[in-house]
């Protein structure tokens, strides 16, 4: 599959789940179910830098995204940790957006290098393109269980 239309794909399933969750209030996205251990927020947040990981970091590249949000949502972290709540708009903004951006870094060309990284699921990913076939898993995944939370709300 051409990779152009692989990262077009990528941003078609972000915006399925943006309309999956567009008629949430805030107080539901923030509902962790006793059943599981993070809310429909960190999920997005935790897509969102996951990306940015598999692609910039393992690419050499800056990440788009602060350091304050990697901290909030990488892997092991949940929201009874957050110290103040992340903005809400900005997490939604930044879940469509970014994408856009990351389409534009590579027609560009920014991704030259790739450091072979296993993750933590045992695959190893050898390179740019093995990283965005596994992303689309890692955010399928995520999407399972942003729509399981939400049949507990």
């Amino acid at each position: 599959m051409d990779l152009i239309k692989s990262l077009i794909t990528l941003k078609e399933e972000r915006r399925l789940i943006s309309r999956v969750i567009q008629n949430l209030s805030d107080e539901q996205l923030l509902i962790i179910p006793d059943e599981y251990k993070n809310n429909i927020l960190w999920n997005l947040g935790h897509i969102i830098i996951t990306q940015q990981f598999l692609h910039y970091t393992l690419s050499r590249v800056e990440m788009r995204v602060t350091k304050e949000l990697v901290m909030l949502f990488r892997t092991g972290t949940s929201p009874a940790i957050w110290e103040k709540q992340p903005n809400i708009e900005e997490i939604k903004s930044l879940f469509i957006d970014l994408l856009d951006k990351f389409i534009e870094d590579y027609r560009n060309d920014l991704f030259t290098e790739f450091i072979p990284y296993k993750t933590s699921t045992g695959i190893s990913l050898n390179d740019f393109e093995q990283a965005v076939a596994f992303d689309h898993f890692h955010e399928g995944t995520h999407a399972g269980i942003i729509m399981g939370i939400m049949k507990k709300l």
